[in-house]
Parts: C-alpha cells; sequence; structure tokens
C-alpha cells in the first residue's frame, strides 16, 4: 500500500457545547492538518495523486472552516466541534472530492495545539 500526506492549516475559533471547562467559551486556535490518502497502485505518472490535486481538493473542504467561527457552519451548527468531530468531517468531506477509486481516504490528524491532537481513520 502506497501512503501520501500532505500538510496545511487554517486559523478558526469554536466553542464546546456541554464542555465543564474554559473550552465552552470562544476561542481560536491554529489548526493543523494532516490529510492522508493511499492506493494500492500508482498511476502512469508513478504517484497515488499528484500532491498539487490533494491540496487543492483539501483547500476546497478547509475554506469552509478557514477564519469562520466554527459553530456557525453546517454541520457544527448542531455537532459539538470538537477535533474528533473535526477530523471526520475533513475525512468524509475530502473523501467525496476524490474521483480516482484507486484512492482511499486513509487518515485525517487535527492538531489543536502542537501538543495535541486527533486522528480519524478508516
Amino acid at each position: 500500500m502506497f501512503h501520501l500526506t500532505i500538510t496545511t492549516d487554517f486559523a478558526a475559533a469554536h466553542s464546546l457545547r456541554d464542555y465543564p471547562g474554559d473550552c465552552a467559551n470562544m476561542h481560536g486556535h491554529n489548526w493543523l492538518l494532516e490529510i492522508s490518502v493511499a492506493s494500492e497502485v500508482l498511476n502512469e505518472s508513478g504517484m497515488v495523486i499528484d500532491f498539487r490535486t490533494i491540496k487543492s481538493i483539501t483547500k476546497t473542504v478547509v475554506n469552509r472552516l478557514d477564519h469562520k467561527y466554527i459553530n456557525d457552519v453546517v454541520p457544527f451548527d448542531k455537532l459539538n466541534p470538537t477535533a474528533e468531530n473535526l477530523a471526520k468531517y475533513l475525512f468524509d468531506e475530502i473523501d467525496l472530492l476524490i474521483t480516482d477509486e484507486n484512492i482511499n481516504m486513509s487518515k485525517v490528524v487535527v492538531w489543536e495545539t502542537p501538543r495535541a491532537c486527533a486522528i480519524y481513520t478508516k
């Protein structure tokens, strides 16, 4: 299996619903993302996917969150905007935009801080 990972970042605020601490208040993060895809085969160029392509797909989804109050963005207007839920959301939304049937999402890592992350994988 071949794996390819890109990193990107965005800035956004959120507040955690029903949280018994400071994070219930609106606060922001400079979120760091690791987006990983996998394939058992390489394309005619010897790649899983062109880095530019997966970066562009990721940017399309990340732009929905960048410089926003995440609690106002669907589905987080109802779903608690935890790092865990963000990781699954990014995984699912990026996966929808990958059109090559040989490529599968592998993992999304969402870093809230340099010392704390959530991972979603299938």
